[in-house]
């Protein structure tokens, strides 16, 4: 069997990815119709925020020879998406291949496997977001796959895609849509603050939507 290495993705421009600077996860997913968040298994190891195109890596079980190609081939800016085939027994990545990502200049980690040297992970600001822990080290004895769709959960990624991360978790967003899902996103987020700062001033915010939905649903309010 034959396996892809492809060296060229479609990145997005630095003024669209500045969009994302500030906007959180939770309202990206609102604007992706809030079914869009990779596996909430995957935690991060950090509280460092991850932003950042994707660079995908397929690895077979156990393994991670093209773990090492990616940190050495990927742009600064990539965040590496690992897909280990369902497998977290062994752990893919640890304290030296984040550091020497970190070095490179790279994103950030999203493995859908298991890392280790986790309190190092924790101690470092390189962003690293994993499924699981095992000190079991990885086999370097097999390929995989470099800049393929890989699937977490019921996502796709795509190599190009982007990928944003924060304490509430991750999302994915396809190249094609990444201007308008930033535009609908900013929105939500305005939206948001105007209910904050009318519950800070008044102690209250407006609810007409919710007792519209009400008076229309089958429940029955019985004073």
């Amino acid at each position: 069997m034959r396996y892809a290495i492809n060296c060229q993705i479609d990145r997005l421009s630095s003024e669209i990815i500045r969009q994302y600077a500030d906007l959180a996860v939770a309202d990206i997913c609102d604007a992706l119709g809030r079914n869009a968040a990779l596996p909430s298994a995957l935690k991060p190891f950090n509280n460092n925020r991850i932003l950042g195109t994707a660079y995908t890596v397929n690895l077979p079980a156990s393994e991670n020879l093209l773990l090492y190609y990616a940190v050495d081939n990927a742009r600064p800016g990539d965040v590496l998406v690992v897909s280990c085939a369902g497998y977290t027994e062994r752990a893919v990545a640890g304290e030296i291949v984040a550091a020497l990502a970190k070095a490179r200049g790279l994103a950030g980690f999203v493995i859908d496997g298991a890392v280790r040297d986790a309190e190092a992970l924790r101690q470092t600001d390189f962003p690293v977001y994993a499924r699981a822990v095992s000190p079991n080290g990885p086999y370097k004895d097999a390929c995989g796959e470099i800049n393929v769709p890989v699937s977490m959960g019921n996502v796709v990624i795509q190599p190009g895609d982007l990928i944003v991360a924060d304490a509430d978790g991750i999302v994915s967003i396809r190249r094609q849509e990444a201007a308008s899902v930033a535009e609908q996103a900013r929105k939500i987020t305005e939206a948001g603050l105007k209910k904050l700062q009318s519950i800070e001033k008044h102690g209250s915010m407006d609810m007409t939507w919710l007792y519209d939905k009400l008076a229309k649903s089958c429940c029955d309010i019985h004073s």
